[in-house]
Protein backbone atom coordinates (compact mmCIF):
# COMPACT_ATOMS: atom_id res chain seq x y z
CA UNK A 1 0.00 0.00 0.00
CA UNK A 2 2.77 2.46 0.92
CA UNK A 3 4.45 2.03 -2.47
CA UNK A 4 1.49 3.84 -4.08
CA UNK A 5 2.80 7.07 -2.57
CA UNK A 6 6.08 6.91 -4.47
CA UNK A 7 4.40 6.52 -7.88
CA UNK A 8 3.77 9.30 -10.41
CA UNK A 9 0.35 9.94 -11.95
CA UNK A 10 1.42 8.04 -15.07
CA UNK A 11 2.63 5.07 -13.05
CA UNK A 12 -0.60 5.00 -11.03
CA UNK A 13 -2.63 5.16 -14.24
CA UNK A 14 -0.65 2.29 -15.77
CA UNK A 15 -1.05 0.20 -12.63
CA UNK A 16 -4.81 0.82 -12.46
CA UNK A 17 -5.52 0.19 -16.13
CA UNK A 18 -3.21 -2.82 -16.15
CA UNK A 19 -5.21 -4.34 -13.31
CA UNK A 20 -8.67 -3.76 -14.79
CA UNK A 21 -8.09 -3.81 -18.54
CA UNK A 22 -9.86 -1.60 -21.04
CA UNK A 23 -12.99 -3.64 -21.66
CA UNK A 24 -15.19 -2.68 -18.70
CA UNK A 25 -18.60 -1.12 -18.39
CA UNK A 26 -18.63 1.57 -17.35
CA UNK A 27 -15.33 2.31 -19.08
CA UNK A 28 -12.63 2.89 -16.48
CA UNK A 29 -10.14 4.00 -19.13
CA UNK A 30 -12.56 6.76 -20.14
CA UNK A 31 -12.93 7.86 -16.50
CA UNK A 32 -9.13 8.04 -16.25
CA UNK A 33 -8.92 10.22 -19.37
CA UNK A 34 -11.69 12.53 -18.11
CA UNK A 35 -10.05 12.87 -14.70
CA UNK A 36 -6.68 13.65 -16.29
CA UNK A 37 -8.29 16.27 -18.53
CA UNK A 38 -10.44 17.98 -15.91
CA UNK A 39 -7.86 17.92 -13.10
CA UNK A 40 -5.05 19.23 -15.35
CA UNK A 41 -3.10 21.91 -13.51
CA UNK A 42 -4.66 21.13 -10.14
CA UNK A 43 -2.22 20.32 -7.36
CA UNK A 44 -2.47 18.65 -3.97
CA UNK A 45 -1.27 20.53 -0.91
CA UNK A 46 2.07 18.71 -1.16
CA UNK A 47 2.55 19.99 -4.73
CA UNK A 48 1.87 16.67 -6.47
CA UNK A 49 -0.53 16.38 -9.38
CA UNK A 50 -4.09 16.25 -8.03
CA UNK A 51 -5.03 13.32 -10.27
CA UNK A 52 -2.74 11.07 -8.22
CA UNK A 53 -5.36 11.19 -5.46
CA UNK A 54 -8.34 9.70 -7.36
CA UNK A 55 -6.05 7.14 -9.00
CA UNK A 56 -4.79 6.03 -5.57
CA UNK A 57 -8.34 5.89 -4.19
CA UNK A 58 -9.28 3.49 -7.01
CA UNK A 59 -6.14 1.41 -6.39
CA UNK A 60 -6.85 1.25 -2.64
CA UNK A 61 -10.31 -0.14 -3.42
CA UNK A 62 -8.82 -2.65 -5.83
CA UNK A 63 -5.66 -3.70 -4.00
CA UNK A 64 -6.55 -3.26 -0.32
CA UNK A 65 -10.31 -3.75 -0.43
CA UNK A 66 -10.20 -6.42 -3.17
CA UNK A 67 -13.10 -4.62 -4.88
CA UNK A 68 -13.17 -4.67 -8.67
CA UNK A 69 -16.66 -3.40 -9.53
CA UNK A 70 -16.18 -1.05 -12.53
CA UNK A 71 -18.92 1.28 -11.24
CA UNK A 72 -17.09 1.72 -7.95
CA UNK A 73 -13.69 2.13 -9.62
CA UNK A 74 -15.02 4.70 -12.12
CA UNK A 75 -16.63 6.62 -9.27
CA UNK A 76 -13.34 6.52 -7.36
CA UNK A 77 -11.49 8.02 -10.32
CA UNK A 78 -14.19 10.68 -10.76
CA UNK A 79 -15.15 11.28 -7.12
CA UNK A 80 -13.80 14.87 -6.93
CA UNK A 81 -14.69 15.93 -10.46
CA UNK A 82 -18.00 17.63 -9.61
CA UNK A 83 -16.58 19.30 -6.51
CA UNK A 84 -13.45 20.61 -8.26
CA UNK A 85 -14.46 21.27 -11.89
CA UNK A 86 -17.35 22.69 -13.90
CA UNK A 87 -18.92 19.26 -14.52
CA UNK A 88 -22.05 18.09 -12.75
CA UNK A 89 -23.45 14.63 -12.12
CA UNK A 90 -25.75 14.83 -15.15
CA UNK A 91 -22.65 15.25 -17.32
CA UNK A 92 -21.44 11.84 -16.13
CA UNK A 93 -24.66 9.94 -16.87
CA UNK A 94 -24.15 9.40 -20.60
CA UNK A 95 -20.65 7.96 -20.49
CA UNK A 96 -20.74 6.25 -17.11
CA UNK A 97 -24.38 5.57 -16.16
CA UNK A 98 -26.57 6.47 -13.22
CA UNK A 99 -24.74 4.30 -10.67
CA UNK A 100 -21.44 6.14 -11.16
CA UNK A 101 -23.19 9.53 -11.23
CA UNK A 102 -25.01 8.69 -7.98
CA UNK A 103 -21.79 7.57 -6.29
CA UNK A 104 -20.01 10.77 -7.36
CA UNK A 105 -22.97 12.80 -6.08
CA UNK A 106 -22.70 11.06 -2.72
CA UNK A 107 -19.01 12.06 -2.53
CA UNK A 108 -19.59 15.70 -3.42
CA UNK A 109 -19.45 17.78 -0.26
CA UNK A 110 -21.84 20.73 -0.05
CA UNK A 111 -20.51 24.24 0.41
CA UNK A 112 -20.11 25.29 4.02
CA UNK A 113 -23.14 27.11 5.40
CA UNK A 114 -22.67 30.35 7.34
CA UNK A 115 -21.03 29.50 10.65
CA UNK A 116 -20.65 25.80 9.82
CA UNK A 117 -17.24 24.26 10.46
CA UNK A 118 -15.69 21.64 8.20
CA UNK A 119 -15.96 19.23 11.12
CA UNK A 120 -19.72 19.86 11.39
CA UNK A 121 -20.12 19.40 7.63
CA UNK A 122 -18.16 16.13 7.80
CA UNK A 123 -20.42 14.77 10.54
CA UNK A 124 -23.54 15.67 8.53
CA UNK A 125 -21.98 14.02 5.48
CA UNK A 126 -21.08 10.83 7.35
CA UNK A 127 -24.62 10.65 8.72
CA UNK A 128 -26.03 10.98 5.19
CA UNK A 129 -23.64 8.25 3.99
CA UNK A 130 -25.37 5.78 6.27
CA UNK A 131 -28.37 6.13 3.94
CA UNK A 132 -26.39 6.23 0.69
CA UNK A 133 -25.36 2.60 0.84
CA UNK A 134 -22.32 0.40 1.06
CA UNK A 135 -20.58 1.56 -2.12
CA UNK A 136 -20.75 5.22 -1.09
CA UNK A 137 -19.46 4.34 2.36
CA UNK A 138 -16.52 2.30 1.12
CA UNK A 139 -15.68 4.92 -1.50
CA UNK A 140 -15.58 7.68 1.14
CA UNK A 141 -13.53 5.40 3.40
CA UNK A 142 -10.94 4.84 0.66
CA UNK A 143 -10.89 8.57 -0.10
CA UNK A 144 -10.29 9.36 3.57
CA UNK A 145 -7.66 6.61 3.82
CA UNK A 146 -5.72 8.15 0.95
CA UNK A 147 -6.03 11.62 2.46
CA UNK A 148 -4.67 10.40 5.80
CA UNK A 149 -1.85 8.39 4.22
CA UNK A 150 -0.77 11.45 2.22
CA UNK A 151 -0.94 13.98 5.08
CA UNK A 152 1.85 16.51 5.22
CA UNK A 153 2.93 19.43 7.38
CA UNK A 154 0.70 21.87 5.45
CA UNK A 155 -2.42 20.48 7.12
CA UNK A 156 -3.42 22.93 9.90
CA UNK A 157 -2.83 21.18 13.25
CA UNK A 158 -6.20 22.22 14.74
CA UNK A 159 -8.05 20.96 11.67
CA UNK A 160 -6.00 17.74 11.67
CA UNK A 161 -7.17 16.82 15.16
CA UNK A 162 -10.81 17.29 14.14
CA UNK A 163 -10.29 15.55 10.79
CA UNK A 164 -8.87 12.43 12.40
CA UNK A 165 -11.39 12.39 15.26
CA UNK A 166 -14.31 12.90 12.85
CA UNK A 167 -13.02 10.01 10.74
CA UNK A 168 -12.76 7.71 13.76
CA UNK A 169 -16.16 8.70 15.16
CA UNK A 170 -18.23 9.17 12.01
CA UNK A 171 -16.71 7.10 9.23
CA UNK A 172 -14.80 4.20 10.77
CA UNK A 173 -17.96 2.44 12.08
CA UNK A 174 -19.48 2.61 8.58
CA UNK A 175 -16.26 1.20 7.13
CA UNK A 176 -16.34 -1.82 9.43
CA UNK A 177 -19.75 -2.75 8.06
CA UNK A 178 -18.50 -2.49 4.46
CA UNK A 179 -15.02 -3.90 4.09
CA UNK A 180 -12.81 -5.36 6.80
CA UNK A 181 -9.53 -4.77 4.94
CA UNK A 182 -10.26 -1.08 4.31
CA UNK A 183 -11.45 -0.79 7.92
CA UNK A 184 -8.15 -2.13 9.27
CA UNK A 185 -6.10 0.04 6.91
CA UNK A 186 -8.09 3.14 7.92
CA UNK A 187 -7.92 2.28 11.62
CA UNK A 188 -4.16 1.68 11.37
CA UNK A 189 -3.64 4.98 9.52
CA UNK A 190 -5.59 6.82 12.23
CA UNK A 191 -3.47 5.22 14.95
CA UNK A 192 -0.24 6.00 13.07
CA UNK A 193 -1.39 9.64 12.77
CA UNK A 194 -1.81 9.87 16.54
CA UNK A 195 -5.60 9.68 16.72
CA UNK A 196 -6.60 8.00 20.00
CA UNK A 197 -9.18 5.23 19.95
Amino acid sequence: MKELYSLSAEELETRLLGAVGDNTWPPIHKAVELAKDKHTGQLRKDGSEFVTHPFRVALLLLEVGNLNDPNLLCAAVLHDIVEDTELNCDDLMGDFGSKVADLVRSMTLPDLRDGQSKSDRDQVHFSALSWDGRDSQILRSSDRLDNILSLNDDFPPDRLTDYLADTRKGLLPLTLACNTAIYHALNDSLAASGCPE
